[in-house]
């Protein structure tokens, strides 16, 4: 690879390690570079290095081993999960130019549905988070999300008011697995006429359950407008 070409964050690391694996270039049991080494390669920060490799052994393509160094796991596509990405970087893949809209937050006791799903007992209070995401100026797409407070320890009002709780989770508390549940639906009249559609119009919806190891992270319902397309991949 040309020095034109390198990546430049820990994305297009991620990206072009992946490659390495998938072509075969590195196989299953190869012990890879180190941290040190791949950053002096990539000619970048040996933490945006590190930050890439964690994200392919959540992923399963990577066993990070503490004296052993890191290596190619036995078997990384029957590991590997569903790519969630940032809310605003995959408005912002399409083209257009992402919004956030923040609509309300702040701790609510949460519906008996919403608790059994993550395990807790009923009554629990947690954070309930509901923004809608504008691409180019149009309604994309409304994020629902509950969050359990003692796994996002840190999360309030000076961060949900100011940016979306997506990104603060990556940083803060990245997932380590998840369930993911895809379904057309009739849109909830409280939610049509954040997108200029009639009540029980059609709608996709993507219900994602979250861990951190063992702990819930939250529950997330991610609603898509009319014609908006979902893309996913590993």
């Amino acid at each position: 690879m040309s020095k034109d070409t390198l990546p430049s964050d820990w994305k297009a690391i991620r990206r072009d390690v992946l490659e390495q694996i998938q072509c075969g270039q590195w196989k299953p049991g190869d012990k890879i570079p180190r941290e040190i080494e791949l950053a002096a390669e990539y000619g970048c920060t040996r933490s945006t290095v590190g930050r890439a490799l964690r994200d392919l052994a959540t992923a399963g393509f990577l066993e990070r081993r503490r004296k052993g160094g890191t290596v190619v796991a036995a078997n990384p596509t029957r590991k590997a999960p569903l790519d969630v990405p940032i809310l605003r970087d995959a408005i912002r893949s399409t083209g257009a130019e992402p919004g956030y809209r923040l609509l309300q937050a702040g701790p609510e006791r949460a519906p008996p549905e919403i608790a059994a799903a993550l395990g807790l007992a009923a009554g629990i209070e947690l954070f309930h988070v509901r923004a809608l995401y504008l691409a180019n100026g149009l309604p994309h797409q409304i994020e629902d999300r509950w969050l359990v407070p003692a796994t996002v320890r840190g999360l309030g009002p000076d961060h949900w008011c100011t940016q979306p709780v997506d990104e603060w989770l990556l940083r803060n508390a990245p997932l380590t697995r998840a369930r993911i549940e895809i379904e057309a639906i009739a849109l909830p009249a409280d939610l049509a006429h954040h997108f200029d559609q009639p009540a029980q119009s059609a709608s996709l919806l993507v219900t994602r359950i979250s861990w951190r190891q063992s702990k819930p992270i939250g529950l997330l319902r991610l609603y898509h407008a009319a014609g908006e397309r979902l893309k996913t991949g590993i």
